[in-house]
């Protein structure tokens, strides 16, 4: 298990069970997000938009691979700004984080059910 989905587990109330399940097999798609956010932060940007982000990824992925492109969902948006802040405390309000229902709800199941970190 990776250092980065430890640090998911470790804070699975952050996160849907949708994107802990997609995370480790698009660990690509977070060099990327994580790239592209730190060129922002480079030209000083003090806050900026994940979807925007993953608009970007999406057009030079299907440029660079030829339209085929990367399936990225924009429900993975919000979670990849928050596995930012989690792993880069430092720029954590770079993004804005809003509730999730969907990992509260996710969350609540996993409780009720006494799975939360399986």
């Amino acid at each position: 298990m990776t250092d980065l989905i430890k640090l998911i587990h470790k804070n699975r109330e952050q996160f849907s069970a949708e994107f802990v399940d997609w995370f480790p097999k698009n660990e690509h798609v977070w060099k990327a997000f994580v790239r592209e956010t730190n060129k922002v932060i480079a030209v000083g940007f003090k806050h900026y938009s994940a979807r925007t982000i993953i608009h970007v990824l999406r057009h030079h992925s299907a440029i660079e691979e030829r339209g085929t492109g990367w399936k990225i969902s924009n429900n993975s948006s919000p979670y990849l700004a928050r596995l930012f802040a989690l792993a880069y405390p430092q720029f954590a309000e770079i993004f804005q984080y809003k509730q999730t229902p969907k990992a509260e709800r996710d969350n609540w199941i996993h409780k009720r059910n006494g799975n939360l970190f399986k």
